[in-house]
């Protein structure tokens, strides 16, 4: 064994070494690459996708998909296709809408040919004149002793509850509302439009309604106009009238099909030449409100951008044929993997990864957005987190300033190996590497049920997104090229890598594995040293290197998905399991011997499962074969469960029919130690029990015998 772990370890260092510090590109391919993408020719995607109106089925994202085929086409990739699903609700469109202010003075208020984020999706057609009513937030509080049978409600925030509560419950005729996007303060972004949406579903006995959307500015200006009884002149048209009653015209002309109706995305190859069951699949989002230039026309631009890229490169013989297909979607977000699993049991064992872009075109000085880097969950950690580490590292380390590098070491400043777009900013990638959060088309392939390693990458936070000040103007080319050459850096050495590669892949996701490892360590040293019951704190940091030891061994033995299942791969990867053994057992005795330092002992507990813990041992949940009745089944929550969402999808993906319940429970809470209270919140063995509990009655699980 000690020969083996010699010759491994020999082989690590002669690997080949570069110019530059990724070890995944040799410098002529960082420069191919550099040369070719251009965040410019992403931006132009995105001047013509933000035209439209492009939420689910609507007819502003049929024409959205229409473009995408048409200039995937274009960039080279082949078998192109728009795959229809079914949508849940009914298509809806809306044609036009206008509100106006017809006394004491006329005034148009909104024109969704300004832009259609003026009137909330899901509204009906509508032709009234009535008197306006200020009714607070719409909530049945504020509209208690309030007549607004006949006439408009205006309220503050989003539409839902005053059009429940004043509409379809007192007889309002339909809704004004004012606020911002994800909850934001009026005061910091007055003129902003929030993307807001009511009900297309319509209560039995009762009319379709309508709601308008005005920026806090103007919400609050016709909110003064009713409330103020003086002669005034709010909205400055040149001519004072007596406040206290306005009357508004609401004119609204929509489409509003049979539910269900239809939805679907985008798909494109660039064929491989040798292996067709082990895709890569670049996802980007492409349904969203009128504008959205950053979520995620940004995304949508970078994958056409890519494909154009890929395919010249293969075309001028700069590269070869990729040995793997790669896959591009264009997805209604989310739904569209979820339906299309669903639907296609048998193609997630086809795919390697899954590499996204959402939000990646923000000019960072507009808000001092950060770009993240996202890892893949625990439950999934591979070789991908090695390789998006090294690439993307590399990226934010020569287009940032460093002092010692520029200044005193004679490289080139601001940045020693940067990525401009023509068009683009000069200024750094404001970056960072983040772990897992669920919240876009990268979340469908890490599902446990699904099982295909995935990272993505998404700026935040972000003061624009869901508004209407989601525009060209906050698109920065720069930062479209830098993040469309970490994807399709990634693509590329994915798209070509073989056995030959596995002493780099094993050694990166090894080295990476060992930085894990010492957050871990630190992370059961602060249990020790932060919670009062020391026998409690003791076994939660054994919890920690145990689960800590079973993630990295699981990235070892994933290597084996890219270089190949043979022999030789395998006693590698055993040679470096068996150190990864030796370091956990060195780490806990790091942990014992703190634990006696602080407890003035020379002894540590005796971990013992109480009975409750005892009991889920014992339980072992495996999930519902038929993906469609997984799926259909699942409950995301449960009473008594107040389990970050992150974190129970997590309980989710760590089902295999092996854990138990404890298993489970233990695989998650070291998760959430190691990432810190305050990201994932808390857990506790009964919250995972119920969970899961809850979803073996409902079909989704089951429990083995």
């Amino acid at each position: 064994m000690k020969r083996i772990i010699q010759s491994f370890l020999i082989l690590c260092i002669t690997l080949p070494t570069f110019a530059q510090e990724t070890p995944f590109l040799n410098d002529d391919e960082i420069r191919m690459l550099i040369n070719e993408l251009s965040g410019d020719r992403s931006f132009e995607h995105i001047r013509i996708l933000t035209q439209w109106h492009r939420n689910s089925g609507m007819d502003g994202y049929f024409e959205a998909a229409d473009y995408v085929v048409e200039e995937a086409k274009k960039a080279g990739l082949v078998d192109v296709k728009f795959i229809e699903q079914p949508l849940g609700g009914p298509n809806y469109t809306a044609k036009s809408a206008e509100l106006w202010i017809t006394e004491p003075i006329e005034i148009k208020l909104a024109d969704i040919g300004d832009h259609a984020l003026v009137l909330s999706d899901g509204s009906h057609d509508a032709d009234v004149t009535a008197e306006l009513v200020w009714a607070g937030t719409g909530s049945k509080e504020d509209l208690e002793g309030l007549d607004v049978t006949g006439k408009i409600v205006l309220v503050s925030g989003s539409p839902g509850a005053a059009v429940s509560n004043a509409v379809y419950d007192k007889g309002a005729l339909g809704v004004v509302c004012y606020g911002t996007s994800e909850s934001k303060n009026p005061m910091d972004f007055p003129d902003q439009l929030a993307w807001t949406r009511i009900s297309s579903n319509v209560p039995e006995g009762k009319q379709g309604t309508f709601a308008f959307n005005l920026s806090p500015r103007k919400g609050d200006q016709l909110r003064q106009m009713l409330q103020t009884k003086d002669m005034q002149d709010v909205f400055a048209t040149g001519k004072k009238t007596m406040g206290g009653k306005v009357v508004v015209k609401a004119k609204v002309d929509t489409e509003i099909g049979e539910a269900p109706g239809r939805t679907g995305f985008v798909e494109g190859w660039i064929r491989g030449s040798k292996y067709h069951d082990q895709q890569i699949v670049i996802t980007a989002h492409l349904q969203e409100e009128q504008g959205s230039a950053n979520d995620d026309g940004s995304g949508c631009g970078n994958l056409l951008e890519i494909a154009r890229t890929l395919n010249k490169l293969i075309d001028e013989g700069k590269i070869e044929r990729p040995l793997r297909d790669i896959r591009f979607w264009w997805t209604d977000e989310i739904y569209s993997e979820y339906r299309y699993f669903r639907d296609f049991q048998d193609e997630p064992a086809k795919m390697l990864a899954n590499l996204h872009q959402d939000m990646v075109g923000a000019k960072q000085s507009i808000g001092s957005r950060i770009q993240h880097l996202i890892y893949a969950p625990h439950s999934i950690t591979s070789y991908l987190d090695a390789l998006f580490e090294s690439v993307g590292q590399f990226v934010i380390e020569t287009n940032n300033p460093f002092i010692t590098a520029g200044r005193m070491g004679g490289l080139p400043r601001p940045h020693s190996r940067p990525i401009y777009a023509t068009r683009g900013t000069r200024e750094g990638f404001g970056a960072r590497f983040v772990p897992f959060f669920n919240a876009s088309d990268n979340m469908n392939f890490i599902e446990g049920a699904i099982g295909v390693p995935a990272v993505g990458l998404i700026n935040w936070d972000d003061y624009y997104i869901h508004s209407s000040d989601d525009d060209l103007w906050q698109i920065d080319a720069t930062q479209l090229q830098r993040n469309a050459f970490i994807i399709a850096s990634m693509a590329y050495y994915l798209g070509k890598a073989e056995e030959d590669q596995t002493n780099l892949l094993l050694s990166e996701t090894y080295a990476q594995g060992n930085k894990r490892l010492a957050n871990d360590l630190q992370a059961a040293f602060h249990q020790i040293e932060s919670q009062k019951d020391q026998t409690l704190a003791y076994k939660n940091a054994s919890i920690i290197l145990e689960q800590a030891a079973l993630r990295e061994s699981r990235a070892l033995m994933s290597v084996a998905d890219v270089v190949g299942r043979n022999d030789n791969v395998f006693k590698k990867i055993t040679v470096m399991n068996e150190r990864l053994r030796a370091n956990k057992k060195a780490l806990m005795d790091d942990v014992n011997e703190y634990y006696k330092f602080k407890n003035n002992t020379n002894k540590t507990p005796k971990i013992e499962l109480n009975a409750q813990e005892l009991a889920a041992s014992k339980k072992i949940p495996k999930n519902n074969p038929d993906l469609d009745a997984y799926f259909g089944n699942r409950r995301g929550g449960a009473p008594g469960v107040s389990i970050h969402s992150t974190m129970r999808m997590e309980v989710f993906n760590f089902v295999d029919g092996k854990r138990s319940y404890y298993d489970i429970y233990k695989a998650v809470l070291a998760e959430i130690l190691a990432a810190g209270n305050w990201y994932y919140g808390t857990i506790t063995l009964d919250e995972v029990e119920k969970l899961l509990d809850a979803n073996v009655a409902s079909g989704a699980l089951s429990l083995s015998n």
